[in-house]
């Protein structure tokens, strides 16, 4: 261990104290159901992984330590822990004794009688706490550390009942988190927010506008390196504390990009050589920071169609009624099944294709698999538990096709929500990045004008061109500009036909905003309505490039050039003009 380890004493035997708490009153109170009868719980730490991975012992490292100490031993019971570790590492944990709960560090050296005695004591206090021994099943320690003390512990184990503590130490540790980790959870969610929704959106639409050949790991691998634009993190719109380090920021999920007809929505998955396709495009990360992470996916719709929209929009209710429901006491598979009926009544042919697991518990480990979001799970949430919610439908067909890979496509939405008491909903650490239809719709495609032949009237088509013309691609436009979906088949048969649309949805606009009503006394007053020119920069008209005066009828808003940049009116902040 590096020099400048510091271990907060304070917050460790806080915590130390409150797992022996729970422990302590689950023998009394619950009768063992939470920790099974378990007298001695032992967490083992072989070798350093090449590639790092988080369970319950790693987990309780970073909980109690702010560190994992490799090739360490800890045995716990109800009156005291017991550490094995080597003399570098226990320079670091002997500040941390004094603490209500009596530490006893065993210091291992090249000595091999004095390190087997090592063993031998912990395995005496695992015989004499009880029949029953916690450990970790899924436990992947390796190395010669963790070898030993496995044959070590070989010894004893037709004396002791070996009990699956994996439960134990989510409820009793991890799952509820104190203000320290949720507020580092809350950074990780910011940095979330802000590298998917300031970034990639801009980098995917920017792509798209130019139709730009660019492969899904080519734009991931662009994602990744922004982790280390300490500038880019600065200037984010949702702030980000004072204190915040990027240095501290680590990749748990992706990022991945995925589009084309190909996807896998596991948190294994990675972005592939395909070429970004305008079509569902679903892109998501996850971010570590000071060892609390955070998720957040979204599904972007380029161009898409109703039905595609209306699924999208189901996903979207599924995924608000998980939020608002997460609530304390409530049992997971409870909360499942509410979601599978909110499908089966709106949408039942979208049964088969929703997944059967959406989330589950998130914070030092990126998926607490104690708290996966199922049928099955019946673990009870518990206020200041933190989840991760992730949705999705897979492999739906496409009734409308607009190439080989828009047959199929699949949906995709993850957040990460804090449960809060009963009466209240879920808080949503990556509510920064929308998740409403408006705000992840992009429509790349103006109407195609018709093309008729002066001699024989008929169209003319170029070969060079293709399916959709270069010409019909415009800047990003997302869909909460469009005041209203016109008929797209007429407006593509007469070009007249739109002009007139477009100047009698102006008149109407005109008239909305001078709507006035009346008072309980019959006095006529203005009614003031919300109103809103542009979200982004790049829903600007090409034209202010120009530095002229631009008049933008589908946002009711005038452009002027002031002091060389574009500055927005909307017609509702314009009393009068004048024209000499």
């Amino acid at each position: 261990m590096a020099d400048e380890v510091k271990i907060d004493k304070d917050a460790f035997n806080t915590r130390l104290s409150q797992f022996i708490s729970v422990w302590k009153n689950d023998k009394r109170q619950s009768n063992d159901a939470l920790f099974g009868g378990a007298g001695s719980i032992v967490v083992l730490m072989g070798k350093n992984e090449e590639i790092p991975t988080f369970h319950k012992n790693n987990t309780m490292h970073f909980w109690l330590l702010g560190y994992e100490f490799p090739a360490t031993l800890m045995v716990f019971t109800l009156e005291a822990l017991y550490i094995v570790t080597t003399a570098k590492k226990a320079k670091h944990l002997e500040p941390l004794k004094g603490g209500k709960i009596p530490v006893e560090i065993l210091v291992r050296g090249k000595d091999a009688e004095q390190n087997a005695k090592h063993f031998e004591k912990c395995l005496d206090v695992i015989k004499g706490a009880g029949k029953k021994v916690g450990t970790i099943p899924k436990d992947t320690s390796t190395g010669p550390f963790a070898d030993e003390w496995k044959k070590a512990f070989g010894d004893i184990s037709k004396d002791v009942e070996e009990v699956d503590i994996s439960v134990a130490l989510s409820s009793a540790a991890f799952a509820v988190k104190d203000e320290t980790e949720l507020r580092s959870m809350r950074t990780a969610s910011r940095a979330c927010t802000g590298l998917l929704s300031e970034y990639f959106v801009e980098e995917m639409s920017s792509i798209l506008d130019a139709e730009k050949k660019v492969t899904h790991k080519e734009l991931a691998d662009k994602i990744d390196k922004k982790l280390d634009d300490n500038k880019f993190f600065k200037n984010l719109k949702t702030k980000l504390p004072p204190d915040f380090d990027n240095s501290q920021l680590d990749y748990v999920y992706g990022p991945t990009v995925q589009s084309g007809g190909s996807y896998d929505l596991k948190q294994s998955a990675s972005a592939d050589n395909s070429t970004l396709h305008a079509g569902i495009i679903i892109a998501g990360l996850g971010l570590r920071y000071k060892s609390y992470c955070s998720m957040v996916a979204r599904t972007f719709l380029v161009d898409p169609n109703s039905s595609q929209e209306n699924n999208y929009k189901l996903l979207q209710n599924v995924q608000e009624m998980l939020i608002r429901e997460a609530r304390d006491g409530v049992i997971i598979k409870d909360l499942y099944n509410k979601a599978l009926g909110v499908i089966k009544t709106k949408k039942p042919e979208l049964e088969k294709h929703f997944a059967k697991t959406i989330g589950g518990g998130i914070g030092i480990e990126a998926r607490d698999s104690t708290l996966l979001i199922n049928a099955k799970n019946t673990r009870p949430l518990k206020g200041g538990m933190t989840l991760n919610f992730a949705p999705s439908f897979t492999d739906i067909e496409n009734p409308e096709p607009q190439d080989k890979k828009s047959n199929t496509y699949s949906l995709f939405v993850s957040d990460t929500i804090r449960v809060k008491s009963r009466s209240e909903d879920a808080a949503n650490f990556t509510s920064s990045a929308p998740l409403g239809l408006g705000a992840i719709s992009f429509y790349f495609k103006e109407d195609e004008e018709e093309q008729t032949s002066p001699q024989k009237g008929k169209t003319k088509k170029d070969p060079k061109i293709g399916a959709v013309a270069s010409s019909n691609v415009v800047k990003t436009k997302l869909r909460a500009e469009r005041t209203k979906q016109i008929n797209e088949g007429a407006e593509a048969r007469r070009r007249e036909h739109q002009k007139e649309l477009a100047q009698k949805k102006q008149q109407q606009g005109l008239e909305q905003y001078t709507e006035a009503t009346g008072d309980a006394n019959g006095v006529t007053q203005k009614k003031f309505k919300k109103f809103e020119s542009y979200k982004r920069d790049n829903q600007f008209p090409s034209r202010v490039a120009g530095l002229m005066i631009v008049v933008d009828v589908k946002a009711s808003t005038i452009v002027l050039p002031i002091m060389g940049r574009p500055v927005p009116f909307h017609i509702n902040t314009i009393k009068n003009a004048s024209k000499e």
